[in-house]
């Protein structure tokens, strides 16, 4: 569970942005809007949540799946008391918390949620509600967030291939938050049961940056 963490920061948060640009490309689409301290925060809290996230396809006994969650709340405990793990996660994690963007109580939910979703094989608990609000609250959102759980969870279900209500509302998004949700105009077209291409995904989320749509 280490990665090669014998890098500058910066060499760090490169190796992040490329994995989230690998296997999560849709936030990552959008987190190319924001300035590049916010991006950078955005990418560290998407590698965090990816690292839990695949404990899921990683291992499926249930007794290593919480070795590996427990791993986690073990790295973050530590790096309170500044016993800091050689993983970029949690170096990069360190970092951004220092910035204060994000607090350590906003990441133990997450393994929380992601290890109840684990033990009941039920993706639709993982917790794609709170990552949206705590990406949005990382650009300096103070507004409500019933609405950005609600368009969250139903752009999860789309893009894992569940089904949705047919009448999907759009969502007007204030312009500081849009770098960290605008993908979520994306399940528009998945509710309709297209898949678009590199160049359609890279316009959809465009124009929920420009128009504040989702």
């Amino acid at each position: 569970m280490t990665s090669p963490a014998s890098a500058s920061l910066k060499e760090i948060l490169t190796r992040l942005d490329q994995r989230i640009q690998r296997v999560d490309e849709e936030r990552w689409l959008s987190s190319r809007y924001a300035k590049e301290s916010d991006r950078e925060v955005l990418i560290v809290l998407y590698a965090f949540y990816f690292e839990l996230a695949r404990v899921r396809v990683a291992v499926t006994d249930a007794t290593l799946g919480q070795i590996r969650f427990h791993w986690w709340r073990d790295a973050l405990a530590e790096l309170e008391e500044g016993n800091i793990r050689q993983h970029d996660v949690v170096l990069a994690i360190e970092a951004i918390l220092l910035r204060g963007s994000i607090c350590m109580d906003d990441l133990l939910p997450l393994i929380d949620a992601h290890e109840s979703a684990f033990q009941t094989d039920n993706r639709s608990q993982e917790p794609e509600d709170q990552l949206a609000v705590l990406a949005a609250r990382a650009l300096g959102g103070q507004g409500e967030t019933d609405e950005i759980e609600q368009v969250a969870l139903e752009w999860a279900a789309l893009r894992r291939g569940d089904t949705a209500e047919a009448d999907t509302q759009k969502v007007q998004l204030e312009s500081k938050i849009r770098p960290a949700l605008a993908h979520l105009r994306l399940r528009h077209t998945w509710q309709r049961g297209e898949m678009p291409g590199a160049l359609s995904r890279r316009i959809c989320v465009l124009i929920a940056v420009l128009t504040g749509s989702v």
